[in-house]
């Protein structure tokens, strides 16, 4: 099995601020929506592996415990970043071999970021 992409909803009319946090922050690139989703609104990023769709929601409610997490290859220039854009980033020590924090988008939900070469064997 593989994952193919991960979404995470908006509310209408907010592609400028999903596209200012996930490219201007994250780094990611945007995608063109294909005919006819692009009439739905939203937006599609990716990088390296990692594809996400930001989809829009009529009536838009923000996870606060579901999230994607992502890991990255530097947590404190990422935190850094975040912080200067007035995104709080909140570390967690509660897994002894993952170094993380937690972080919101602009519309309030959860997103995980862990450091680059922690983790668990794969078995």
């Amino acid at each position: 099995m593989k994952l193919d992409h991960i979404q995470l909803a908006m509310p209408e009319g907010e592609e400028e601020k999903a596209r200012s946090f996930f490219s201007g922050i994250l780094g990611m690139v945007e995608d063109e929506k294909p005919y006819p989703l692009n009439e739905r609104g939203g937006c599609w990023f990716r990088k390296g592996g990692v594809i996400l769709h930001i989809g829009v929601d009529k009536n838009y409610s923000p996870q606060k415990k579901a999230h994607p997490a992502f890991v990255v290859p530097n947590l404190n220039e990422l935190e850094k970043k975040l912080k200067e854009k007035d995104f709080e980033a909140v570390w967690d020590g509660a897994l002894q071999h993952r170094t993380r924090f937690y972080s919101s988008d602009p519309f309030g939900n959860r997103i995980e970021f862990m450091k680059d070469g922690d983790g668990f064997s794969q078995k």
